[in-house]
């Protein structure tokens, strides 16, 4: 059998059979189709994580470290170790709230920050290096419609360690927070009543704040019949610092000298 017998016979076997719908052509950009697809894929998922990796970067790369909010936090509700309270009405009878527009407040903030560059250093003789932080709200020098308070961080340093104080002054009407409230049951905060300043002064509070890691803020309030509470903390480490945060083994301002603050009447609103 010949090769042309052997080709007749394979034409002739599959005679009947449809013809194949094969085209070359569209076969292959079938195939370049594909390929350019799972390039882009495989491109747009290397562009996201690059993009996730840089965003977690990039702060190293500028030498940013996270910060700590240099406000005072709200007083926690506390467990009572005190004097005997002496009922006080929060805010006084007749004292509305009070309405600053955020430019007054800017101008008083920065009258009594001024006032503190000469007051820290007489109240703290001890200290040196200050650092005095601006007055504002939520941030530093910002001020806003309806804001009841400002407060400013002031670091310094006491025998080569960094610490901080929080001046905090609230508007007078405010009840944020209130000398009944103050010393709550319930809480892990140590706080007192020291007593009454003046006839018409308001009462003095201190609390003693602890927590995990090594943590110790002491705050004196001085409850105003002005309606103003000013609230003075000290802090046993620098809370405008970065990085990691060094804790000292105690706030190294007494009470008198945080109360000296609370009660210093340049410092209200």
């Amino acid at each position: 059998m010949s090769e042309e017998d052997v080709r007749g016979g394979l034409r002739e076997a599959v005679a009947d059979e449809p013809p194949l719908v094969f085209d070359p052509d569209a076969l292959v950009a079938t195939a370049r189709q594909q390929i350019k697809r799972r390039r882009a894929l495989l491109a747009v998922g290397v562009a996201t994580v690059m993009v996730a990796v840089a965003a977690v970067a990039l702060p190293s790369a500028l030498g940013r470290a996270p910060t700590r909010v240099a406000n005072q936090p709200p007083p926690p509700a506390t467990s009572v170790t005190t004097t005997t309270t002496t009922p006080f009405a929060w805010p006084p009878a007749g004292v509305p709230l009070a309405h600053f527009t955020p430019d007054e407040l800017r101008t008083r903030s920065e009258q009594m920050a001024l006032h503190l560059k000469t007051a820290l250093p007489a109240a703290l003789p001890e200290a040196t290096d200050f650092v005095f932080g601006e007055f504002g709200g939520e941030a530093a020098g910002e001020f806003y419609e309806g804001q009841t308070g400002v407060n400013a961080a002031i670091s310094f340093t006491i025998g080569g360690a960094r610490y901080s104080i929080v001046v905090t002054v609230w508007v007078p009407g405010s009840d944020n927070p209130s000398p009944t409230t103050l010393c709550e049951a319930g809480g892990d905060a140590d706080c007192k009543q020291l007593g009454q300043v003046g006839q018409d002064g308001g009462p003095l509070y201190a609390t003693t704040y602890t927590f995990g890691g090594g943590g110790i803020i002491t705050t004196a309030y001085h409850f105003r019949q002005t309606g103003t509470m000013v609230q003075i903390g000290g802090y046993n480490y620098d809370v405008a610092g970065t990085g990691t945060i060094k804790y000292m083994p105690a706030v190294p301002l007494t009470l008198d000298q945080l109360t000296r603050l609370a009660t210093d009447p340049e410092l209200a609103l």
